[in-house]
């Protein structure tokens, strides 16, 4: 447990000194120093320059980061008609991407993500042997710890075992997870090293082709919840997905919006206002009510910021009954169009370095990489159990 906690300490604050990880987790220093050794023997820690000496003087200290070359993770964006993905080192540095249009046809859905998946591993060339999991985010009812697919509208899916059915036949652990909780453990991971910890994160997407239109009108909208520095999972962890406090069967979307008027969102101004205004009422009701102090908002909705930014800050501000300005800032997507892909990479790095396991046991040896990589899978696996 030791050995979790310091790895994360790491990972969580790079450029830290063994000094200040104990002081940080509250161990002896002797302690850091024999588990960071042995991190630094199995190739996953790295030293990489010295840090400034005490006032009293004396030696400088070594500042310790994540090894980014030990090993690699896979991020994917799946949508009806396309997919996203990005392979990201341990530091989520993105070393390759792809996008690809990639209609299901005749396949079933297994078959249909088993060859993209399979295809994206075979196109990694030398860092194929390096991927530590695959994140797999989509729009839907996704419970991440059991790994399973309650039910998802774009990807018509209900009672889906992806972990059945993907992961266990798989030679690395695949996970799938909502879309918007993804963006939202992008943010999480991208602002590790500050003190950002409870935010939400609204995904807007505003798509009008024949897959979009027919399944949710074009217009789809999740929000992911961060509180205390970890994502809201939910009662039955299916968080992620919405719908309009306003919407009354008018159409088959999400908001009070005809599927005509969905349809003409993106090109006429007075409808996008209107479906901005009511985005923003139910925004406001969650941002105040949970005194959040910060709002990401990601998606195709990233081209339209200049109309949407003050619409979310008015109504913000109308929905607090109190006469003191909300203290909320208002920031969009630090990761564009790839703010999916990224939050999906970002959501197995979680796991990787999770504090609650340490799957690499007494493995000493620096030349047993493999054997290491393979206990990272059985733990990243399993966690969800634990």
């Amino acid at each position: 447990m030791n050995r979790a906690h310091i790895l994360r300490a790491i990972w969580r604050t790079p450029m830290i000194s063994r000094v200040q990880a104990a002081a940080l987790l509250g161990l002896d220093k002797s302690t850091v120093s024999l588990v960071v050794n042995e991190l630094l023997d199995q190739g996953l820690l790295e030293e990489v320059a010295q840090g400034e000496a005490s006032r009293q003087g004396g030696r400088k200290p070594v500042l310790l980061q994540i090894n980014p070359r030990f090993g690699a993770v896979l991020g994917m964006e799946l949508q009806p008609g396309f997919f996203r993905a990005a392979l990201c080192d341990l530091h989520g540095r993105v070393i390759k991407d792809w996008t690809s249009e990639r209609c299901r046809g005749d396949e079933s859905f297994s078959e249909y993500l088993l060859n993209i998946i399979g295809s994206l591993l075979d196109d990694t060339g030398e860092h194929q042997q390096q991927i530590m999991g695959v994140g797999v985010a989509m729009g839907g009812l996704v419970n991440s710890l059991k790994n399973e697919i309650a039910g998802s509208i774009p990807l018509h899916l209900e009672s889906y075992d992806f972990q059945r059915e993907i992961s266990d036949r798989c030679q690395v652990p695949v996970i799938a997870e909502n879309d918007a909780n993804a963006c939202a453990w992008g943010e999480l991971t991208f602002h590790r090293t500050s003190n950002m910890h409870d935010f939400l994160y609204v995904f807007v997407q505003m798509r009008h082709d024949d897959q979009a239109d027919l399944t949710y009108g074009g217009i789809g909208v999740g929000i992911g919840v961060v509180i205390n520095g970890t994502l809201y999972p939910g009662a039955s962890f299916t968080t992620g997905e919405f719908r309009s406090a306003f919407w009354n069967n008018q159409g088959s979307g999400q908001f009070s919006l005809t599927d005509e008027e969905a349809a003409r969102v993106t090109e006429d101004p007075a409808l996008r206002e209107r479906f901005f205004r009511e985005l923003a009422r139910n925004v406001a009701v969650i941002v105040n009510v949970m005194n959040l102090d910060h709002l990401f908002v990601g998606g195709d909705v990233l081209k339209y910021r200049q109309e949407l930014g003050p619409v979310l800050r008015e109504e913000i501000q109308r929905n607090w009954p109190y006469e003191t300005p909300v203290q909320c800032e208002i920031s969009f997507s630090s990761f564009g169009e790839k703010a999916v892909v990224y939050g999906a990479a970002a959501m197995i790095l979680d796991r990787i370095f999770s504090d609650q396991i340490f799957p690499l046991g007494d493995i000493r040896n620096r030349h047993g990489r493999a054997e290491v990589l393979s206990k990272f899978t059985e733990a990243i696996l399993g966690l969800g159990e634990r």
